[in-house]
């Protein structure tokens, strides 16, 4: 496509109330029955696929490109109805989207126009979200976010697929200041963001990639604007600070853009940014032991100053304790401490995805000191998110090792069963977890996860579901308010 060439855009159903948004037979982004936007292609001038069909609307784990909403996060809407027109002979696409909450006390209303710069050489998206209050009485509410935009390939940052492309957020806030916030998953930033100003003209978005940023401009906001940042995931929340409760009858509108910077663009303002500040306090308090492949001694934090990827096991004082005094051969382990008789379970956080056809195989060392009850052991919990008949998480298989109790004499070796991922599961994750049932004190170390690509069938993992003990396959959660779409 050469670099004057309009782009034509069309809208084809694809089934399950799911459509692809195509360009000269290129796929640029596909719309979910969720209201959910996976923005596939930049710019006019890459090539792509033309997408056909989708195996499953995509839950942040498996979001390809960048996804934005056509519903309001904070009062979550959901989608009631979709629909699209196009403009300037099919260069401009304008799609609709009309949500309501469960109680029914908000409405939302996102146009979003699907269109490029004015050189034709990036897509770009403007966007107006209108949040009407259609309760009896006035809402007090402390927040409203209009939309939340994951970047590219969020989910696929963990252990064994460290696809992420950007390392660090950026805002700016009112007086100009560029401030830089890494992507790790232990610091929360809410506190440190809610110190900073923002107004209209101010932007946020994902840097580090090569070839660009994609980022959000807000160019209308009747309150403060305001962002928070996941700390598991980078979401960028796109909110507004709301100090009076909203009344019958009262809206709100938001006018913003979703676009990608150029990398020139993107170098300046990344060479201007200063960190966040990283206090002692922040270090201490987020001081938690970092989980990797290989052998995991415990001896390194997960870092919160710099970009980092790892999983963590978040410290919980005196039940889940870093114990730099004792460890099998090098020091550190996980101690868990139970007064009273209880399942005390310490999660490995975020889970990660695991891609499809790989094998996974983990072993600890653990000692328990009166320990009484089922003991320490290891739990892997595989998992997947699924949209219908309703939101919901389903855990179709839980690997559990031996448990050890008692009072042993030195280390004991612990090991879970092998987990096989065949090529047809590519949206699973697994969640680690330390588990102390009972009562007593237990340490674990030197946990070795050793993961390898292998060639699976679903069959083997069908085999391995029907050796385990019964799980519930619809164990529900609240929806994460991130999603959009894969082929």
């Amino acid at each position: 496509m050469s670099l004057m060439t309009k782009p034509i855009f069309d809208v084809v159903p694809i089934g399950g109330n799911c459509y692809t948004i195509n360009d000269h037979s290129r796929t640029v982004a596909i719309v979910t029955s969720q209201g959910y936007i996976d923005w596939l292609l930049k710019s006019p001038l890459q090539p792509g696929r033309l997408l056909t069909a989708i195996r499953k609307e995509t839950h942040l784990s498996y979001t390809l490109g960048l996804k934005l909403l056509l519903i309001t996060p904070t009062p979550a809407t959901q989608l009631q109805s979709f629909r699209w027109e196009k403009a300037d002979g099919g260069s401009v696409l304008i799609l609709r989207g009309h949500g309501i909450t469960k109680d029914g006390a908000f409405v939302s209303d996102t146009e979003a126009v699907l269109c490029t710069d004015p050189a034709a050489s990036r897509y770009e998206w403007r966007l107006t979200t209108t949040l009407t209050c259609s309760a009896r009485e006035s809402v007090s509410l402390r927040w409203v976010e209009y939309n939340n935009v994951y970047p590219a390939k969020a989910g696929l940052c963990l252990f064994w697929s460290r696809h992420k492309e950007y390392c660090c957020t950026l805002m700016v806030d009112r007086e100009g200041t560029v401030w830089r916030f890494p992507h790790q998953h232990t610091l929360h930033y809410s506190k440190k963001i809610s110190e900073l100003h923002f107004a209209e003209g101010t932007m946020a978005g994902f840097f580090g990639e090569k070839t660009g940023s994609p980022i959000v401009l807000v160019e209308k906001s009747p309150l403060e604007p305001d962002w928070a940042i996941c700390d598991m995931y980078y979401d960028l929340h796109c909110g507004a600070r709301v100090t009076e409760p909203i009344k019958p009858g009262e809206s709100v509108t938001f006018v913003y853009t979703v676009k990608y910077l150029s990398r020139e663009e993107s170098d300046a303002l990344l060479s201007k940014s200063r960190p966040v500040e990283i206090t002692q306090d922040d270090l201490r308090s987020h001081d938690f032991p970092r989980l990797d492949l290989g052998l995991n001694s415990f001896t390194s934090p997960a870092g919160i100053d710099r970009p980092d990827e790892a999983s963590a096991f978040k410290t919980a004082p005196p039940s889940r304790v870093w114990d730099r005094d004792v460890g099998h051969v090098s020091k550190g382990s996980l101690r868990l401490t139970n007064e009273e008789p209880c399942e005390n379970v310490w999660p490995a956080v975020p889970p990660s995805n695991i891609p499809p056809g790989s094998r996974l195989k983990i072993r600890a060392k653990v000692k328990t000191q009166n320990v009484i009850g089922k003991g320490i052991f290891i739990r892997l919990k595989y998992h997947t998110f699924v949209w219908h008949p309703e939101p919901h998480v389903e855990w179709p298989l839980v690997l559990e090792s031996s448990p050890v109790n008692g009072t042993t004499d030195g280390w004991v070796t612990i090991a879970l069963p092998e987990l096989k991922v065949p090529e047809e599961h590519f949206d699973y994750l697994v969640l680690l977890e330390v588990v102390l049932d009972g009562k007593g004190v237990a340490w674990l170390t030197e946990m070795d996860l050793d993961f390898e690509e292998a060639s699976l069938q679903a069959d083997e993992i069908h085999k391995q579901v029907g050796k385990q003990k019964p799980v519930s396959r619809r164990a529900r959660k609240k929806a994460p308010a991130g999603a959009g779409a894969t082929s």
